[in-house]
């Protein structure tokens, strides 16, 4: 078996005579044109535009024409001549438009298995967004996008930087790897640290539910968020926006786009800027402490070397200042409900401050074979996140903080991937990746020594109180692939496969310490799909998730020196439908995850021996199951009616636990609810985009967000219930110019995004992190 399977993949990369691979863009008056279809004439062999109007696929030599389509366009017919790169303009058919009284939903183009596809048509749970839908539903960050997706919690806390995801019941790990995979154009980002940027000049977003680690490699344990800018053009395209929000906040953004040497050399250049005071008060100081000022800047180069190679440069800087450590404390009593909020208020002494900077690098060649296209990205990324604060959360000067989280990675990849091909039913990826990392932790505790001895008044002197110290360093190799086979119309197979191996060391300073250890891991992945009908795909599927261990600050009472790589195996079977011509989408999926030594926080603070000990610790086996669907109706041509509902179960089968404080008592958490997992999820919204005039396009949308209720500690006595926020945004477009108003939080909806019951946190009260309240903004945009 593995001869045969040897033989297929070294004849796989073999061009096939009397073929030859053609490319190029199908665009209209108002630019590039997603997901056209580009077939050849007397053929159902084609493919369809991706989300900047490209196409490229393998033809016969003696092909003649290729036949250009898309509903309310006229269909054009192109002859095929000895170039290889086709220019295409699609007509607007004003007949066809009369005909058409309410348009379906546009076949939506992803890349979430990494080339571009039909989202209706691949068997994965995959919600994507286009730059329009980007733009209509105020699409900003990763959490506005999360909003939009069940089973998916976006929230930040702490510091800049200080993010958490949980994608079906597998949550974030605070200090730790991310269960998601954060892609930009191809290129997974190593540090999740960079969630926190501004989203901007996005040409699509999209989410990959399930394990991705054969396509997305490891840590890509729940999925794949996989974002893709716009692209340097041919022709001169700009565009600056402005706008004002509560908290005196200020943004800005541009993008400048071009030729350098026509059809040659293109540059496209965008930025971001935003800087306000905050709407978040601290009672004691009396002022905002969620401040921001954040600038980002991102340049492309994209260089046509000749018909068959490209190369794109890629470079970005991430420079973010922002508020820090605004923990909400007990007013009257150290220990309150997560749901009083009467009983709870940010009153310290100390305005937090973090800081956030970043470089990305990236340089992409691509070489186009007649069947196949070789890839090679190779990328550097640093990452510097560290922030001062308040440690008592009191009014009083008692304690300080003062965390350092850096990180430095190189990655290089080589992939070799089939073109579309009029001949063959078989697509196939494989590759081979390497990441070297290192991931800095520096955490100090201060303290007024006053407050703690006779007479017990402060001196106004901060002494070191407590240290962590550690640099973990993860060396990984990995190799890949992914083969889809189209068995008949009807019935499709993909199989992915991956291996990693990761060699961790660390480096840890404060106990003079260099502990080191390999982990590898096979992440196998296979679906079947079966096209019930012209309109309905089923699926299932089954694949190993994966996510690397590591090592503590030292072994205590809550966790060991190391930790244990976590893995789950994940069963998923779902349904897609395009009903009403395509007025009507309804996708479902349901799915069962059966985790292995799955990862938690913790936090322990040695005030004897002067150290803050951070850790993470495993429960050896627990599960999550639920399922999700998302559902549009185009009920008019005036009115789209959404919806989206998740509900997700994750239960610790196995496992103890311990307390902070105390004679540090350990418990059996075996039925108890996995921690920072939202019950259930839901999305309902109402959304409008038609012609006022000719010349005036309106947009809006009302959409109410609910999160369900979530368990913060493994013991399950601290929980928020379920709330709901409701957010609108209304539009108008005057040919290139466009004013946007909005709201959040509408009903200004008191919620919290995490919580540390005392006994966890070591503290001295409970804390919690406070959600934003209401806030109202406008904005102008002028494409020019």
């Amino acid at each position: 078996m593995i001869k045969k399977l040897v033989l297929l993949l070294a004849f796989i990369p073999l061009t096939i005579l009397g073929q030859r691979t053609i490319k190029g863009t199908v665009k209209t008056a108002e630019g590039p044109l997603p997901g056209a279809s580009v077939i050849l004439k007397a053929s159902n062999t084609g493919t369809v535009t991706d989300f900047d109007g490209n196409f490229e696929f393998t033809i016969p030599d003696k092909a003649n024409f290729l036949v250009v389509s898309f509903v309310g366009y006229t269909t054009k017919e192109v002859q095929i001549t000895q170039e290889n790169n086709y220019q295409i303009t699609l007509e607007v058919n004003a007949q066809s438009l009369q005909e058409v009284t309410v348009k379906g939903f546009s076949g939506v183009i992803g890349q979430a298995r990494r080339r571009a596809e039909s989202v209706q048509s691949i068997p994965e749970s995959v919600v994507t967004l286009t730059s329009k839908d980007i733009e209509t539903k105020g699409i900003t960050n990763v959490q506005t996008f999360a909003d939009q997706v069940p089973n998916v919690n976006f929230t930040t806390s702490q510091n800049v930087g200080n993010n958490f995801i949980t994608v079906r019941g597998i949550s974030h790990i605070r200090n730790g790897e991310s269960p998601i995979a954060f892609v930009i154009d191809g290129v997974t980002l190593p540090d999740a640290n960079l969630l926190s940027q501004e989203l901007f000049d996005i040409a699509m977003i999209e989410i990959v539910k399930g394990p991705q680690g054969a396509l997305y490699g490891k840590n890509a344990i729940a999925g794949a968020i996989n974002i893709t800018t716009n692209q340097p053009t041919n022709s001169f395209k700009n565009k600056i926006s402005l706008g004002f929000e509560s908290g005196n906040l200020f943004k800005t953004q541009f993008s400048f786009s071009g030729p350098l040497v026509k059809d040659k050399l293109f540059y496209r250049i965008a930025s971001s800027y935003r800087k306000g005071d905050g709407v978040i008060i601290n009672k004691t100081l009396n002022k905002p402490v969620d401040f921001i000022d954040d600038f980002t800047i991102r340049g492309q180069l994209k260089a046509n070397l000749s018909d068959n190679v490209t190369a794109t440069l890629t470079g970005q800087s991430i420079d973010i200042k922002g508020g820090s450590t605004y923990y909400a404390s007990g007013v009257s009593s150290p220990n309150f409900s997560p749901d009083d909020f009467s009983a709870q208020a940010i009153v310290a002494d100390q305005f937090g401050k973090s800081f956030l900077k970043g470089t990305y690098a990236n340089l992409k060649f691509e070489t186009t074979f007649v069947n196949s296209k070789l890839t090679s990205s190779t990328t550097y990324n640093k990452s510097d996140r560290n922030h001062i604060g308040d440690l008592d959360f009191t009014p009083a000067d008692v304690l300080r903080q003062i965390q350092d989280s850096n990180s430095k990675t190189f990655n290089q990849e080589i992939k070799l991937s089939s073109l579309i091909n009029s001949d063959s039913d078989l697509s196939w990826d494989i590759g081979a990746f390497y990441q070297n990392s290192d991931k800095l932790l520096f955490t100090k505790a201060t303290a007024d020594f006053g407050f703690f001895a006779p007479p017990f008044a402060p001196t106004g002197t901060q002494s070191t109180f407590a240290v962590s110290d550690f640099t973990n360093t993860y060396s990984t190799f990995a190799a890949f692939g992914f083969l889809d086979y189209k068995i008949s119309d009807k019935f499709t197979v993909s199989v992915g496969l991956r291996f990693d191996n990761d060699n961790i060391k660390q480096d840890n300073r404060t106990l003079g310490t260099n502990p080191s250890k390999t982990d590898s891991q096979l992440q196998p992945k296979i679906s079947l799909s079966l096209k019930a009908s012209e309109n309905t795909l089923l699926y299932t599927n089954y694949g190993r998730g994966y996510r690397s261990g590591g090592f503590n600050q030292a072994n205590t009472v809550r966790f060991g020196e190391g930790y244990l790589a976590e893995t789950t195996d994940n069963y998923e079977f779902g349904m897609k439908n395009s009903l009403w011509n395509d007025r009507i989408i309804l996708n479902m999926s349901a799915y069962y995850i059966d985790f292995t030594n799955q990862q938690l926080y913790a936090l322990l603070i040695d005030g004897a021996n002067g150290n803050i000990l951070i850790g993470n610790f495993n429960l050896p086996k627990s599960e999550s199951y639920g399922f999700e669907f998302d559902f549009k109706l185009r009920a008019s041509k005036y009115l789209d009616i959404l919806a989206n509902y998740g509900l997700s179960k994750a239960k610790i089968l196995k496992g103890t636990s311990t307390y902070s404080t105390g004679t540090n008592e350990r418990f059996d958490v075996a039925g108890m609810n996995t921690p920072f997992i939202p019950q259930n999820s839901f999305t309902l919204g109402l959304e409008s985009h038609f012609n006022v005039s000719k010349k005036v396009v309106f947009t809006g949308n009302i959409f109410l967000k609910g999160t369900g209720k979530i368990y913060w500690h493994e013991d399950n006595a601290a929980f928020s219930n379920s709330y709901s926020l409701l957010n609108a945004r209304f539009g108008l477009s005057f040919g290139d110019l466009s004013v946007k108003i909005w709201g959040n939080n509408i009903f200004d909806q008191k919620y919290i995004t995490e919580f540390f019951d005392q006994p966890f946190s070591n503290g001295g009260s409970d804390l919690a992190w406070p959600g934003k309240p209401s806030t109202y903004g406008f904005g102008l945009s002028y494409k020019f």
